[in-house]
């Protein structure tokens, strides 16, 4: 709890809107484009230094809309979170992970990369070869099986990004939401958005860190309305009304605290 909220403990970066790759279930294979741009490191600053002051028990996110490798600079953004002990992850597709980065990564504080292999059940031992080269534990970094053929759904949970894929994806029989209630995404220009589902079409832009605090923004009228809305199973609010992801895997807790 602080000034008598409780407090999110996920926070996820949106560092570029690039990727290397157009796979066939990702909006990127279709309508949304790729940018070169890249978030700043005195944004990273801002957002580390205030969850710093703000005691942030929880983990920050780099993965959002682009590959978090192709980033300008994410050596640094890494560091502003790790040189404060905040623990950080990245979520990268690897094709950029080579012995050098990912012992610069490590070195600047990184806590944990996530893996998603896409291409065979091979890449197992490539990773595993590759962290192992670098001396780096199995427990500071995750393998996840993202290979499988559509039958398959490719090993993923799909959801329509908050409406930007369409509606036809199934609703989950739950419709209650529990995202505005534990964690935040802060996009590449400092925009604070309603939820990563949103990250597509960004349809509640709830504020930029550059003009207000994170504090203000967690305790903003906007997205309390929201969090109180889903907490109670209420999706009647754009754009949550065209949104079928399943919003209880995390935060029941939150939820009943708030």
């Amino acid at each position: 709890m602080i000034d008598g909220v409780p407090m999110f403990t996920w926070l996820e970066l949106n560092v570029n809107e690039l990727c290397n790759r157009t796979c066939v279930f990702c909006p990127r294979s279709s309508t949304y484009p790729n940018q070169n741009i890249h978030m700043d490191i005195e944004t990273a600053n801002k957002v580390a230094v205030e969850l710093l002051e703000l005691d942030f028990k929880g983990t920050v996110n780099i993965s959002g809309t682009g590959e978090s490798l192709l980033t300008k600079h994410l050596i640094d953004i890494v560091f502003e979170f790790g040189s404060r002990d905040i623990p950080i992850e990245i979520v990268t597709n690897g094709d950029k992970l080579k012995e050098d980065y990912i012992k610069r990564l490590y070195r600047a504080g990184l806590s944990q990369i996530v893996v998603s292999m896409y291409d065979g059940p091979e890449q197992i031992d490539y990773f595993n070869d590759l962290f192992a080269k670098c001396n780096i534990d199995k427990k500071l970094y995750t393998l996840r099986d993202r290979w499988y053929d559509e039958d398959a759904e490719y090993g993923l949970i799909y959801t329509n990004r908050a409406g930007f894929l369409g509606d036809d994806l199934p609703s989950p029989e739950d419709r209650y939401c529990y995202y505005p209630s534990y964690s935040m995404y802060i996009d590449w220009n400092g925009d604070a958005l309603l939820c990563c589902q949103d990250m597509y079409n960004r349809t509640i832009i709830l504020g930029n860190i550059k003009d207000q605090s994170l504090l203000e923004i967690w305790k903003s009228k906007k997205l309390d309305e929201y969090r109180k809305k889903l907490s109670s199973g209420d999706r009647d609010a754009s754009p949550c009304d065209n949104c079928n992801a399943n919003g209880m895997v995390f935060g029941a807790n939150h939820a009943k605290a708030w």
